[in-house]
């Protein structure tokens, strides 16, 4: 034990000097010899901040109090208020009724004096020993963007800063940082004073809006009395899931020790819930209405809906609770079930031409993601690009795809604009114990020519893009090297809603890749061991046509396994669709069976390779990801990074199917399920004779 705290000692300063070596500490303390807890105790402006670290327990069934685990190493980020900003908390707390005078001895009871001084200490502190990762003001997060690491209080923190003073910033856009006192460098982390205390919002989605609904001064009453009206405040009120909680108590969920990790891979903590508002502004409304906002009604904006000739094959009656109501499809198509944060509006990683390791590193080719909306199921796109300059959602471009070209926009008419997403210090965001609010300023909708772009889209999904439940926990693009999680096969323990293991033999994970150079998209896989059986809910279509569903896959392990596919509308009777998928089987694989062949400089002959590989069931790795962080090698560079055509179906968007992977060596049971991404790709895409399936 003791060797591992040399060790964790050692490793500390390491990191510590290497940030001290990135930024100008010219105006910093430095107290490298003493631990958080001993800067504290020695300033007088803390002694009330250090009294309450004293008093508070690290969590309920710990008697270790806040303040010994800041005698202790680890990493921490600790935003101390001063004894003044403790004091405006109180006064605070007067003028809401919660007490009656600004002292702690004016607590009507025990409990709510306990909850209020755990509200404080465990918000000040990010708890950062199991990412290993502490933060100075010059590697915090952008404007809106949340610090990765929580509070111990498990919630997420902002920062705000303000462009009339660089040097101004503030967590959660109230609680100012000391521009002296900050980047205090200790043994265990670095000390931020603050003058506020930071007291994050305890409001759901649901309370928030009802609240708003009657609040002309929110600036959202429009489109919260809309949620209302169409009965969804109770379903998203939801934060987590407490029967999870307690199986995870109980030991419900043993951690996995798998043979190829040196340590044991945990369930995660949570099942959280999580819900993105895209919401146009009171202000929009009434310019497009010409009525002040307090004297809008829903008919109002029903009669504008249908004018637009939005969902025309709606019911316009006054039953909003059903998802066929002509209201209840423009209202739900607003709402995502997955909390999305600022910086993971775009998933930037290893697109070409990004290096995700430099911070700065600006959009090279595009991002997106297409998510499925509340209600009736459809897709919902968010869009970001070097020249769109920032998040756009229904942004439909035309891009330079050739073979030789740069894949970014060469112009985008105003129909196929899409809509900003605004993350500014002045944008209006709204962040919520389970949800985010993002105000727009035009209106999206699921329109004729939404659908009609996304049906002649080849859309690609990274795996656990599916599967909202994996953003709501953070478990998408962590900058965790060593982050992976172990899900339950058993049937009464399931994680996912978009996903089912039918096996109780299955051993089912999520691996993040980051910093290994794996060429998988946005870094993460899906993996399975065992006797393997998942079926994965399939996303919607836009439109009716026939489909290829591709499945990206690397060769790199020795154990990739073979499975059968399967697909359809009826989960209980999927179809078995051609014959078993083998995973090892790559374009470097003896004897060639792809017929893979690298890129030459004759674009006709490298046509023609890629004609014969999908005649084989196959298509080269996209030109889009690249393995290494600003590597130029490429996944259509890549040999062992190949997609499989696994399905070609007509399919229909009111339809729910499902695609099931399930393993034929059951002797094997080390051998592995692997699914990277996933990708829908309409017959006007890959069989255009005008326009060729782009390389990317």
């Amino acid at each position: 034990m003791f060797r591992k705290y040399i060790l964790l000692l050692v490793s500390s300063l390491l990191l510590l000097c290497a940030c001290h070596e990135e930024i100008d500490t010219s105006a910093r303390y430095v107290f490298r010899e003493r631990t958080v807890a001993g800067y504290l105790e020695d300033h007088s402006q803390f002694s009330e901040y250090v009294r309450l670290m004293k008093e508070q327990p690290v969590s309920d069934v710990s008697e270790t109090t806040v303040y010994q685990l800041m005698t202790a190493y680890g990493y921490y980020t600790v935003f101390a208020p001063t004894n003044e900003a403790i004091q405006k908390y109180l006064d605070s707390l007067v003028i809401k009724g919660i007490i009656p005078e600004a002292d702690w001895n004016a607590f009507p009871d025990q409990k709510t004096l306990d909850s209020i001084r755990s509200v404080l200490v465990l918000n000040s502190i990010l708890d950062g020993t199991k990412y290993e990762k502490t933060y100075f003001t010059a590697g915090f997060p952008k404007t809106n963007e949340e610090f990765e690491v929580s509070t111990m209080a498990d919630r997420k923190i902002s920062v705000t800063y303000y462009q009339s003073d660089l040097d101004s910033m503030s967590i959660d856009g109230i609680c100012p940082i000391s521009k002296r006192n900050r980047d205090i460098e200790a043994i265990n982390g670095f000390i931020h004073e603050v003058a506020y205390v930071i007291n994050p919002s305890n409001e759901t989605l649901g309370s928030t809006l009802h609240k708003y609904a009657f609040d002309y001064n929110s600036g959202l009453s429009v489109m919260a009395g809309l949620v209302e009206a169409c009965g969804l405040i109770d379903s998203l009120t939801k934060v987590r899931d407490e029967r999870y909680e307690k199986l995870y108590k109980t030991g419900a969920f043993p951690s996995f020790n798998w043979q190829l990790r040196s340590w044991p891979i945990p369930a995660p903590e949570h099942r959280k819930y999580g819900f993105t508002l895209f919401a146009e502004t009171d202000e929009f409304w009434e310019e497009e209405l010409g009525k002040d906002r307090k004297d809008i009604t829903k008919e109002d904006v029903i009669a504008w809906v249908e004018k637009q000739g939005y969902y025309p094959d709606a019911v316009n009656d006054d039953n909003y609770t059903d998802e066929n109501n002509l209201l209840n499809q423009f209202v739900t198509y607003h709402l995502l079930p997955a909390r999305i944060p600022v910086d993971k509006l775009a998933l930037h990683y290893n697109e070409k031409g990004f290096n995700y390791k430099n911070k700065n590193a600006k959009p090279t080719v595009p991002v997106w993601a297409h998510y499925v909306t509340f209600g009736k199921r459809r897709l919902l796109r968010i869009w970001e690009s070097a020249e769109s300059m920032g998040p756009y959602l229904n942004r439909f471009p035309k891009l330079s795809n050739g073979r030789r070209d740069e894949y970014h926009e060469t112009e985008c008419t105003e129909a196929n604009q899409g809509v900003e997403i605004r993350t500014d210090e002045h944008s209006g965001i709204v962040k919520l114990i389970n949800a985010i609010i993002y105000p727009i300023h035009q209106p999206i909708a699921y329109s004729e020519n939404v659908r009609n772009q996304l049906a002649k889209t080849r859309l690609r999904y990274d795996a656990w893009e599916l599967q909202p439940e994996a953003m709501n926990n953070e478990m998408r693009l962590t900058s965790r090297t060593d982050a992976c999680w172990y899900f339950s096969s058993d049937p009464d323990k399931q994680y996912f809603d978009n996903m089912t293991v039918n096996s109780k033999q299955t051993r089912f994970m999520l691996l993040s890749g980051r910093d290994q150079n794996w060429p998988n998209y946005q870094g993460d896989e899906v993996l399975s061991e065992g006797v393997y059986d998942i079926t994965i809910t399939c996303p919607p279509v836009p439109k009716y046509g026939i489909y290829e569903i591709r499945m990206g896959v690397s060769t790199y392990s020795g154990t990739r396994g073979i499975c059968q596919v399967y697909w359809g509308p009826r989960k209980d009777q999927l179809v078995a669709q051609g014959i078993p998928v083998n995973m090892q089987l790559g374009g470097n694989s003896a004897g060639n069976m792809l017929g893979w062949e690298v890129d030459t400089d004759d674009d006709d002959y490298n046509a023609e390779v890629d004609k014969k590989m999908r005649n084989n069931g196959f298509l080269k790795g996209p030109e889009y990801i690249v393995a290494n962080a600003g590597g130029r090698e490429t996944n259509r560079m890549n040999p062992g990074a190949t997609r499989r055509i696994v399905v070609r179906e007509p399919m229909s968007p009111d339809v729910k199917y499902y695609i099931r992977f399930k393993t034929v060596q059951p002797d094997y049971t080390t051998k592995q399920l692997f699914v990277d991404y996933l990708e829908w790709c309409p017959k006007e895409v890959y069989d255009n004779p005008e326009h060729p399936e782009d390389i990317w």
